[in-house]
């Protein structure tokens, strides 16, 4: 049998329409501080932010899991520009997925989150988000599958033909 690829997916149904797609995250210090060591996770909100270039952590996580600073990184937001630090993380994603030293900054963030996953982490699988009857559905699956989603190609195969 040829090496398979595992693909890891998870799939969140909230109860309407949501402006935040937000999930529980694992956090550790990462792998290349004590290798071979256990490592201890903690848990936090995350929100998925295509917006974001790389992911962002507030000082609570930063106190709650011991980081340390590696450097500082200008960050642009909206309306600002800062120099935040930045930190190596482990983060594990519901979906049994763990990124490891993995660079984030600092952030004060606006929510009742702690983590944002940008696109340095969504960009590495396949991310989908259907909204139906008022359900939304957003799923993410690592590593991403060799056919990806083409929404044009499925509308033309169910479409009726049109006559020219």
């Amino acid at each position: 049998m040829k090496n398979q690829i595992i693909h890891h997916a998870f799939k969140t149904v909230y109860s309407g329409i949501v402006r935040e797609l937000i999930t529980d995250v694992r956090i550790s210090l990462p792998s290349s501080t004590n290798p071979g060591t256990s490592k201890e996770f903690k848990n936090f909100l995350a929100l998925w932010d295509t917006g974001a270039t790389n992911s962002v952590v507030t000082k609570k996580v930063i106190n709650a899991v011991g980081l340390i600073p590696t450097g500082k990184a200008t960050v642009k937001g909206v309306n600002s520009e800062d120099v935040v630090n930045t930190y190596i993380i482990d983060i594990g994603l519901p979906n049994r997925v763990l990124f490891t030293n993995i660079n984030v900054s600092e952030g004060l963030l606006q929510g009742h989150y702690d983590v944002i996953i940008g696109m340095d982490i969504i960009q590495a699988g396949d991310f989908a988000i259907a909204n139906t009857n008022g359900i939304t559905t957003f799923s993410y699956c690592y590593p991403p599958h060799k056919n990806p989603i083409d929404l044009l190609e499925k509308s033309e195969r169910i479409n009726p033909k049109r006559k020219s």
